[in-house]
This record gives C-alpha cells, structure tokens and sequence, in this order.
C-alpha cells in the first residue's frame, strides 16, 4: 500500500487521463459519424445499418401435386345371373364385341317353359269364359249380371299377368349383355350350376378410360372440371397420356385428409387396360407474383414481412406467403417490380431505419482509411 500510494504520488497525472481527455476520447475517436455507436449496430440509430439488398422480381410459380391413381374403364358393367340354373349354352366368348341385350349364354329352361304353356292355357281359358259371358249378356238370353261380366274380366286379366310372368321367367334364363362393348373373361363352363346374383362375365368398352387418384385437401383451391393433368404408366416408360378432370368428390375424407379425383383420358389409349396403375402429375402455372429470397422475411407477431429501402431509409411492408420453392417465395403484398428489400441483416432493422449496402460501407471505411496529403511547413529562410 505505501509503494502504491508513493507510486500514485509521483506519477498520478500521467498515468490518469484527464475529464477533458476523455470527453475527447469519447466524442471523437471513438464516437461513429453522426452520434451513433462504433459498428452501427444499434437499430434505428444515427449511423445506418449495413445490409444487403436486392431488386423485387415479379415471376410466375408452378403449383405441381403427384398422386398414384389406377386406370378404369368409363362403361364398364358386371353381368350376373338373374336366376339360378345349369348353363345350357355359351353363345360368345372372351374378346367379343357384343351389343346390347344381345345374349351371352342360356340356361337350361324346361321348367319355365311348362309354366309358360300352362299360363298360356289359363289365359285361354279365361278369354273363352269372358267372352261367352259378354255374348251372353249382349243378346239377354240369359240373365248376367254386369258383376259376372267383371269377375270373368278380371280373371281373364290374371291369366295375362301369369302368361307376362312365365314369359319373364323363360327369357332370365337368357343372360344378355346390359350395354354396348368387349366380354371379358366368362366364369362359367357348360354344365355349370349358377347361383342367382353369380357373377359371370364384364363387359366394357376399352376405348373409354378415365383414371380415378386422390389429392391433398390444399389441391381443391385449383381443381375443377375440365383441368389438364399428365398421367404417365409404369408399363409404358417414356409415354405421357393426356387426361382430363371429369368428376370431383364433394367431401375430403376425414381420416386421409384427401379428395378423390376421376380425370378421362384423351387421345389413343390403345394397349391400356383397366385397372393399370397409373402416376398422376397435376400441374397449375398461377399469375405473376413478387419473388424473394426467403432470408428476406422478417417474422412479428403481426406476421410476415419485408423491408424495402428508399433513399437510406427502410419501411416494413407485410406481405402474405403464397408459394416457397427451396430458398425463394412468391409472396402478396404492395410490393412493385424493381423494389429495394432487404435481404440480409432484417433481423436489426426497425421501421424508418437508416441502411446501407455493403458496398457503400467497404467504400466509406477505404476512403476514412487513405492518407492525407502531407502539408510542408515553411523554411526560415522562406
């Protein structure tokens, strides 16, 4: 303590500076042009932030969603028996062309045609009854009552009915193709028994094909009918086949979170087959739109936005993110093409901040930096 305080004694005033020397230090030395802080680090202070820039770029994005769908044929029936009985007769086979109701196979139809025959008989019988009734009640021979003449009428029509049900019975043992197109493979042999409801055979047309897919509940803002979508088939590597949106479900399933989609296909589908698996590619170009860098959004609780700089100075523009591909957005929001917006260095701007680029500061630092032009003093002679 007694060496400090005789150290402190002699040499005090030279080793403290005085208030004057330090009020220098700090105002000027040390001390940023204009009153800010060295650096510039202080947002919305005097000295202005150095930062980077860019120009706005107004630019179309392109909307793409994928999905794995399966070819289907647009009239494509299954034929199955209306009754039950042995197959009697094949009358086509797999790869015909048929029309409709023309007949595919006959099941064996002696029972139906005995009741078909008594039927008829019974309507015989019953037309004779009336007619001898109404005979008999034109000329009067014979007392008949108007209610004789309806109950032998109502008996003849009953008669018609059993005939038009035998007949019924007798031609559903003719299975027949429902629409016009190809059979397709038949599940039945003669001698065959068939249950009623049995399945037999499809028929289709292959020409008309659609494809069936599912896509994200965020795709509904751009599908409707009559949309252009790629399909491209495994089984066909190198092909595009072009289809067109024809139906769109009315609800998204709650569980998948997906629409179910049916697009028709367009041109020659010649080789396709229904039920291929198909990759369905929807792409939608959408309308010009500001472009950015994506380090350029600055977050707040007011959400997104971004800094355009005019003349040094930065004003906050919000803007609503519609669309980001790897580092870039498309945004909305008052932005114009050719705008100033900050880029690098957001995270330290304040709205009405002082800004300048990077290229300006280096600039400024090498001219503070360069040597001045030494001033030779006079000579005592001169």
């Amino acid at each position: 303590m007694a060496v400090a305080a005789v150290t402190y004694w002699l040499f005090g005033e030279r080793l403290m500076p005085s208030e004057g020397a330090v009020a220098a230090e700090e105002s000027g030395a040390g001390a940023a042009p204009g009153g800010g802080r060295p650096g510039g680090g202080r947002p919305g202070g005097n000295r202005a932030a150095t930062v980077t820039m860019q120009s706005v770029e107004l630019s179309p994005y392109v909307l793409e969603y994928q999905a794995v769908g399966t070819i289907e044929s647009t009239a494509r029936v299954a034929v199955v028996a209306e009754a039950s009985g042995q197959v009697e007769e094949l009358l086509v086979a797999p790869g015909d062309r048929v029309t409709a109701d023309a007949p595919l196979l006959r099941l064996e139809q002696r029972t139906q045609k005995l009741d078909l025959n008594s039927a008829k008989a019974s309507l015989a019988e019953a037309e004779n009854a009336l007619e001898r009734v109404e005979r008999l009640s034109a000329t009067g021979s014979v007392a008949v009552t108007s209610v004789q003449v309806q109950e032998a009428q109502t008996a003849t029509d009953l008669a018609q009915v059993a005939v038009d049900r035998a007949e019924l019975a007798l031609d559903r043992r003719i299975i027949r193709s429902p629409i016009d197109g190809v059979v397709g493979l038949i599940d039945a042999r003669l001698g065959d028994y068939l249950n009623a409801n049995a399945q037999i055979t499809t028929v289709s047309v292959p020409e008309q094909l659609k494809v069936g897919f599912s896509l994200p509940e965020r795709a509904v803002a751009v599908l409707e009918p009559g949309l252009s979508v790629d399909v491209l088939l495994p089984a066909r590597i190198g092909q595009v086949f072009k289809a067109q949106i024809t139906a769109i479900d009315t609800e998204i399933d709650p569980v998948t979170r997906l629409i179910d989609v049916e697009a028709q296909l367009q041109g020659d589908v010649t080789g396709l087959r229904h039920g291929m698996i198909a990759n369905v590619v929807l792409v939608e170009e959408q309308e010009a739109m500001p472009a950015i860098p994506a380090l350029s959004i600055a977050w707040s609780r007011e959400g997104a936005s971004v800094f355009v700089a005019e003349q040094g100075t930065v004003r906050r523009v919000p803007v609503t993110i519609r669309h980001r591909l790897d580092d870039r957005v498309w945004v909305d929001g008052t932005l114009a093409e050719g705008d100033q917006i900050v880029v690098e260095g957001v995270q330290k701007l304040r709205e009405g901040g002082q800004v300048q680029t990077l290229q300006l500061a280096q600039a400024e630092t090498k001219k503070r930096r360069a040597p001045r032009p030494s001033v030779q003093e006079p000579s005592v002679n001169e």
